[in-house]
């Protein structure tokens, strides 16, 4: 099971993180693999709450249902995504005060069920994803600088 840590500063309080971060319908603004989500709901998602989101990610187009399985303003966040063909995916989001910023943690880890796809993944998916995030982050960063984050 590929695990994906991430840390980025944000120049943004810990609670402004939180908050546009914990709005799946804002993930397509930094995260390119991210193509939407539905329902578009603009606040942050607390526990129990579902959506789904439509994916691209290592070449491939996906739907994930997801569910929210903790939220805790401003510290953490966490949800479980499933597929259709038993994949499945864990989300979870970081925040800590450091100086006048927020060290942003994204974890990511997954589990693919086919077996061809789990091949694909081992020889570069993982690889991709792994830039993908990288991407997105430094998306994210810039958000922040800008102010279109907060």
């Amino acid at each position: 099971m590929p695990i994906h840590v991430s840390h980025t500063p944000l120049a943004a309080t810990p609670e402004q993180a939180y908050d546009y971060l914990t709005i799946p319908a804002c993930w397509h603004e930094w995260h390119a693999a991210s193509l939407g989500t539905r329902p578009d709901t603009p606040v942050p998602l607390i526990h129990g709450a579902t959506f789904e989101e439509d994916i691209r990610t290592a070449g491939f187009r996906r739907r994930l249902q997801w569910r929210v399985i903790a939220s805790q303003r401003p510290h953490h966040w966490e949800a479980l995504a499933a597929m259709d063909d038993g994949s499945r995916v864990r989300l979870r989001y970081d925040f800590a005060a450091d100086g006048s910023g927020t060290r942003f943690t994204r974890t990511l880890d997954y589990d693919v069920k086919p077996l061809w796809l789990r091949a694909i993944d081992a020889v570069f998916g993982r690889f991709r994803i792994r830039r993908e995030s990288a991407a997105a982050l430094s998306a994210l960063q810039r958000r922040f600088v800008d102010g279109t984050g907060v």
